[in-house]
């Protein structure tokens, strides 16, 4: 009966005392954790990961390799276009290229520029013509050959019209220059123009009609009236050799006060 007491008494006593000694573990436990820095891998941990990108296509385009120093020392700016750009210098003795020589026109080059009235003015001589035609009405002056005639009309007291040709020929050329209204005059009939001093000249090429050939200049003036000079020959061959002579009766041509 004294022994049951006895236990009775001391197990309060261990149980209090176990209760303190853990009461005494958990506020050290608590404590210390306070100074104890967390672990590095665990529940609460972060997990830090790095991943390798050197087999990545991006990360190879970008990759630069290192260059070695060079030993060159660093040219100008002119220097550097001179070697890209090379200048090539002829040898001594190579033939300077056609194209780089100074080349002088032919006289038909020059003529086909001037066009085709201009240079064939500066071909012929009109004095070579030793007759000249004198008209009052609206003083036409014009020369022509010698053993040549002209045959002229006047309308309301004014000339009209004159024709020029040979008539110790059978097949004679002739040339015709008349007198046109300048309100018939358009531009747009004739292919070619050619300005000189007195009047512009508009013609087209020759034609040939039934073995006719015929070329036709007009005469556009700033007075009060234009005119029209015709040349008509049998024949290509023929009107090859009297065109000088046309030429220059058209040359020696005047009109109005002079």
């Amino acid at each position: 009966m004294r022994l049951l007491r006895i236990e009775d008494s001391v197990f309060p006593k261990s149980l209090l005392i176990s209760v303190i000694i853990h009461a005494i573990i958990l506020v050290g436990a608590v404590a210390l954790s306070r100074y104890i820095p967390a672990p590095q891998y665990g529940s609460n941990g972060i997990l830090e990961m790095s991943f390798d990108n050197s087999n990545s296509p991006s990360n190879t385009e970008e990759t630069e390799t290192p260059t070695e120093p060079s030993d060159e020392t660093p040219q100008p700016a002119e220097k550097q276009q001179e070697t890209q750009n090379p200048v090539v210098q002829p040898a001594k003795n190579s033939p300077v290229p056609v194209s780089n020589q100074t080349q002088k026109p032919t006289p038909a080059e020059t003529a086909g520029k001037k066009g085709v009235i201009a240079g064939a003015f500066d071909a012929v001589d009109s004095t070579l013509l030793t007759l000249e035609y004198k008209e009052n009405t609206l003083n036409v002056r014009i020369r022509y050959s010698a053993g040549w005639s002209f045959l002229d009309n006047n309308e309301k007291s004014k000339l009209d019209a004159v024709t020029f040709w040979n008539p110790s020929l059978p097949n004679s050329p002739w040339v015709q220059l008349k007198v046109t209204d300048k309100y018939l005059f358009r531009e747009s009939r004739y292919k070619h123009k050619e300005e000189f001093k007195d009047y512009t000249a508009y013609y087209n090429d020759e034609e040939e009609t039934e073995g006719e050939v015929k070329f036709e200049i007009y005469l556009r003036t700033n007075s009060s009236e234009d005119y029209e000079i015709t040349f008509r020959v049998k024949g290509a061959e023929t009107f090859r050799q009297y065109r000088p002579v046309f030429m220059a009766m058209l040359k020696s041509f005047k009109f109005g006060l002079f």
